[in-house]
């Protein structure tokens, strides 16, 4: 029936939206909701920036949001971003180990790497382009904030943001108020230092500096696994940040950060038992904000710069590689201008202007097993220096008494790509190119009532091939004889997507449900162009944009409520929460890639269904314990793993893995205003699983013993115990 929505992608979808917009006003004021300060629920009042690239309160804007605050980061029983992210269902990640995530949202999804300019989902930060994808690089102790958007959102920040934004929102001297420290420590010898410090330093300045620092063994994994060798991390982050208050309307915010992961273990497709990398992020952001309120302008300038590292020290023992080592540095400076002007009280024109420059550069040594010479390959990725700037445009106009919200939104964008010369690589032909771009977006956001609103929108999306789809020549680690070759006729990916949504948003209690088709045309994937021998471990492939098309189509869900109150618990909260994804319909058409197998069309590295639950108890403020859920739901994948001829009739097999649950616990209580002790197990029922690989570590094994570099599975963490305790002052 839910298909029955998409029809032609127009006539069914029309119709819904017009009946929403004419539901009959004796609905529409029947109740009279006030937000609640205190239930800690999302209301019509939360402002949300990264929609437009603008603070804009909730009930005006026209597509899926999800908010994830101060509290619920420090009250999280995860440390990872990644983490607090699955706790929302917020996309799926592939872990792939203790440095590596990657993340599919409505079908769009980022590089397995972490590397943004090669992926469809952009992850920002205060609202600029991070330089990396990956979320295992960045700590959640850094965050005041993450504010998630589903869909395109292009016309606000142009390439890679085709099937979303998840914008990290650091803290500084205006959002943390009480100092800490804190300790803690568990299982598989973790333990983390965290400090944070905020001052006012004269009047209208305030200043703000945190730390953190953890490390973390080899851990065991669930039940029925044996220890993971080569799991260990290491973690380091700092943020310093001033922020001026120069007078009535005007703003001044500086930040430095450094954050990242080292010595990390890369067990990897092929279990490996010594690979290791580090992954780092660093950044400098300079922001102003003025509102002239006698000319109805608010005016907002960002400067920033960053420098995004991966330095990785792989090899494959059985492809007679010891070492393998690459590095990728990306930097990066730009400036985003978006003033906004009030045209009537009814009607307000954001502008925008983008521009940045970046600066890819990469290296790459190979070391026999044996110690003699071997032939040394490109890197990963070609060298490259970027040039874009984009103008952009958003109008929005409200009407009868501001229960309508209108927007129409484009942006033009170009991309200036010059190759530069890179290792063991020929770039021929022309070695600069110039990708251009123009997105469009359209929405509407109706309140029924004070607690009831409905919206439509429509988007699109886009991404410029990179200069190793232009005019790479990779090999792989594992099959170092394979080669994948660039192609310079590439064009740009592009997405559209239609969308309609209901929220509820009462005291003590929010509900949002979005429809959507997300349809990506053009994916950039790869051919085999002179197929190999038996084992087809020395094919040479080329990028191509594919024939036909990768579509999603599904429903989210979002659910938070305080039952306390219905219950009479005087001092108390118990909020209930829940996310729900289920995608009906994902599809992969065009180029043969030769997939095997009955799900060889369905989309890869997404889930069909992702669930969360949350249960949180409160007592006067005192002590109290959360208990949530995540269901990772059945995911379709060709991996890389190479596995017994049992368990993979074919190489290139799509495997179906199935559903599973992890549940976590966490509890504190504050011995006194200033301390807290806190405690949890993560993996409460020691579930012997992994997100993204096939391969568990159980008896009896389906990996290839002679394609190991060790291990013979990947489990995730099992059961995880830890306690910590945090001092304010």
């Amino acid at each position: 029936m839910l298909d029955l929505i998409f029809v032609s992608h127009g006539r069914m979808l029309r119709f819904v939206i017009g009946a929403i917009l004419l539901l009959p006003p004796s609905i529409a004021f029947a109740e009279d909701a006030e937000p609640s300060d205190e239930s800690g629920i999302v209301t019509f009042d939360e402002i949300v920036v990264t929609t437009a690239g603008s603070p804009e309160e909730l009930s005006k804007i026209a597509s899926t949001v999800q908010v994830i605050d101060a509290k619920e980061i420090r009250e999280s029983s995860s440390s990872t971003i990644t983490g607090l992210l699955q706790e929302r269902a917020a996309a799926f990640f592939s872990e792939w180990t203790p440095g590596q995530t990657s993340i599919t949202m409505r079908g769009a999804r980022s590089d397995g790497q972490g590397r943004d300019f090669r992926g469809q989902v952009l992850v920002l930060l205060n609202g600029r382009r991070a330089g990396t994808a990956n979320l295992s690089k960045l700590s959640p102790s850094q965050l005041h904030r993450i504010e998630i958007v589903r869909g395109p959102a292009s016309v606000a920040y142009g390439n890679q943001a085709m099937g979303g934004v998840i914008n990290l929102i650091t803290r500084n001297g205006r959002s943390v108020e009480v100092n800490t420290v804190s300790i803690e420590g568990g299982d598989y010898g973790y333990g983390q230092v965290k400090a944070e410090y905020s001052t006012d330093l004269s009047d209208g300045l305030s200043s703000y500096i945190g730390v953190v620092g953890s490390a973390s063994g080899d851990y065991d994994g669930g039940s029925g696994s044996a220890e993971q060798i080569n799991t260990e991390s290491k973690r380091f982050g700092a943020l310093a940040a001033l922020n001026w208050d120069l007078h009535p309307n005007h703003w001044l915010d500086l930040s430095l950060r450094t954050d990242g992961v080292y010595d990390a273990g890369f067990r990897g497709s092929s279990w490996d038992f010594d690979n290791n990398d580090d992954r780092w992020n660093r950044s400098f952001d300079l922001t102003y904000v003025g509102v002239l309120e006698d000319r109805g302008i608010d005016l907002n300038a960002h400067l920033y710069a960053f420098s995004d590292v991966d330095s990785f020290h792989w090899g494959s023992e059985a492809a007679g590689v010891d070492e393998d080592n690459n590095r990728r540095e990306l930097t990066a400076y730009g400036v985003r201008l978006t003033p906004q002007f009030n045209l009537t009280e009814s009607t307000r024109l954001l502008l925008g202007f983008d521009g940045e420059h970046s600066r890819l550069r990469n290296t790459r040594e190979r070391i026999s097993v044996s110690g003699a010479p071997i032939a040394q390959v490109p890197p990963f990725d070609n060298n490259e220096n970027n040039l874009l700037t984009a103008g952009y445009a958003e109008l929005t106009q409200s009407l009868v008494d501001e229960r309508i919200t209108l927007r129409a939104g484009a942006r033009y964008t170009r991309n200036e790509l010059s190759l530069k010369d890179t290792p063991n690589v020929d770039l021929g032909g022309d070695t600069d190119r110039a990708f251009d771009g123009t997105t469009y977006s359209l929405g509407v956001a109706y309140a029924v009532s004070p607690s009831l609103k409905t919206r439509a929108s429509y988007a699109t999306g886009f991404r410029s091939p990179t200069g190793r789809e232009l005019a790479g020549e990779f090999s792989p680690v594992l099959t170092p004889n394979r080669i994948t070759r660039g192609n310079g006729d590439l064009d740009a990916e592009e997405s559209e997507q239609f969308e309609i949504g209901l929220t509820y948003a009462a005291d003590s209690f929010f509900f949002d449900v979005a429809v959507f088709d997300q349809t990506i045309e053009g994916r950039i994937t790869t051919t085999v162009i002179d197929e190999g021998g038996p084992g087809r471990d020395d094919d040479i492939s080329q990028f191509v944009n594919a024939d036909g098309d990768a579509e999603v189509q599904g429903f989210e869900i979002q659910v938070q409520g305080d039952a306390a109150p219905l219950l009479d618990m005087a001092g108390q909260r118990l909020l209930l929460g829940a996310d729900l994804v289920w995608n009906f319909d994902m599809q992969a058409d065009g180029i043969d890639r030769r997939d095997s197998g009955p799900y060889a069309e369905e989309l890869q590295r997404l889930n069909e269904y992702k669930a969360s639950l949350r249960l949180d108890y409160e007592w006067r403020d005192r002590w109290g314990i959360r208990v949530s859920g995540v269901l990772h739901g059945p995911m379709f994948y060709d991996t890389e793993e190479r596995l017994l001829v049992t368990a993979e009739p074919a190489r290139n097999f799509v495997h179906r893995k199935g559903s599973f649950w992890v549940f976590n616990l966490r509890g504190h209580f504050d011995v006194t205003d200033r301390i807290t002790f806190y405690g949890g197990i993560d993996n409460l029922f020691d579930k012997n699983e992994h997100p993204i690989f096939i391969a568990i570590d159980e008896q009896p094994f389906i990996s290839d013993p002679a394609r190991s570099n060790g291990g013979r599975g990947n489990s995730m963490r099992g059961r995880f115990p830890y306690v910590g305790v945090r001092v304010s002052f």
